[in-house]
């Protein structure tokens, strides 16, 4: 049976998502006299087309398409257009959003105390000040990097030390687990949704591993001034707004902190290989840190980041792989948080919740996580 649905909101969701744009006429290529209204797609037609989009199918009965604002701030390092962000990040950011709010009340009743760290300072507070108190929160020390064999190694431990001061980390390239609904880098290399509870950080995987090591970074500045937001941080650059450029200069002192690069160069030179060695971050936050110490201009900094970019994105390294391959049961604690599955198979045993609930919040399907805990748990 074919169906009556207002063609402007159609016509509306394709301007809005361009990229879909040009598949959905291959897909659906009947679109152009639905929307001229010569035609009508069938139920199952418009069905189809809603899931295509990634949208309610009652959104094509409305009047116009509802106006939902974005909830955090988004921080572009190009910020001359408005901010639109994809159904992919919203959708992203909401399934974040709940697991935080449950996360939150649970964490008030077991412990009460909000984190000691959590909105602890300003961006007035030194940068190096707030450098160190990363360091403490993460119980590692200047020259932590050293003794780290590689990048990948180097983002695993940040993110188990972060998860172990309390705060909730995900890394994902897709929507929860849909393979089909990939996260675009160019669109946000991460977010933070401040808690003093349970702060969360979500890391775009489809990023190098530069980024991703200095987005994690960048988001704990966050949660120590105490502000939630997205950001894209193009080519390891800041928007001009003061927050960003505080959180930028804490991430960047601590994975290369000042004084300690100094005295390599004087040793070494300005080689980024070895320098990227020494410090076990990327080439590319070696040349950002140069930068910031003057010993590079802006345009080398460029010339080099479109280089190296480039060739990391060729042989990027997926922290979401182990030596046992990436399966499922590999990425999956990444994906889902490791402190927050915790949290959640801790209520389910204790008879705080409902097994059914548990699912729903780890967007696994009973076999899933009943292997998930064999394999990662138990």
């Amino acid at each position: 049976m074919k169906i009556d649905f207002n063609t402007k909101i159609l016509s509306a969701l394709l301007d809005q998502n361009p990229d879909k744009a040009v598949a959905i006429y291959t897909k659906f290529p009947k679109i152009d006299r639905w929307l001229l209204d010569t035609d009508k797609p069938t139920i199952n037609q418009l069905g189809n087309v809603a899931h295509f989009l990634n949208i309610p199918f009652g959104y094509f009965f409305l009047k116009e398409i509802p106006d939902k604002k974005y909830p955090i701030p988004h921080f572009r390092t190009i910020d001359n257009q408005p901010f639109r962000p994809s159904q992919e990040l919203t959708d992203t950011l909401e399934t974040l959003q709940e697991r935080q709010q449950w996360a939150r009340d649970i964490l008030i009743e077991l412990l009460g105390d909000p984190l000691s760290f959590a909105n602890s300072l300003t961006i007035n507070s030194d940068f190096n000040t707030a450098s160190q108190k990363i360091s403490e929160i993460l119980n590692l020390n200047k020259s932590w990097a050293e003794s780290i064999p590689t990048w990948t190694d180097a983002l695993r431990l940040l993110i188990e030390k972060a998860e172990d001061a309390g705060i909730f980390v995900v890394m994902n390239g897709v929507v929860n687990n849909n393979t089909r609904r990939k996260l675009d880098v160019d669109e946000f290399r991460g977010f933070v949704l401040y808690d003093e509870y349970a702060p969360f950080i979500f890391i775009n995987n489809n990023d190098t591993i530069s980024g991703k090591i200095f987005t994690i970074i960048h988001e704990i500045a966050h949660i120590l001034i105490g502000k939630s937001a997205s950001f894209d941080l193009r080519k390891l650059q800041p928007s001009s707004d003061d927050t960003e450029k505080y959180c930028d200069r804490v991430a960047a002192e601590f994975l290369v902190p000042q004084e300690l690069l100094i005295s390599q160069v004087r040793i070494l030179g300005i080689n980024y290989q070895a320098l990227a060695k020494h410090f076990k971050v990327s080439r590319i936050v070696i040349a950002r840190r140069l930068l910031d110490i003057n010993q590079i201009n802006r345009e080398i900094f460029f010339q080099f980041y479109d280089k190296y970019s480039q060739e990391e994105m060729k042989f990027k390294i997926n922290p979401l792989q182990t030596k046992k391959g990436g399966n499922f049961y590999n990425t999956a604690p990444y994906r889902i948080s490791r402190q927050f599955f915790h949290l959640v198979y801790n209520s389910v045993k204790q008879n705080k919740m409902l097994y059914m609930d548990a699912f729903r919040l780890t967007g696994l399907k009973p076999k899933t996580f009943d292997e998930y805990v064999r394999k990662n748990v138990a």
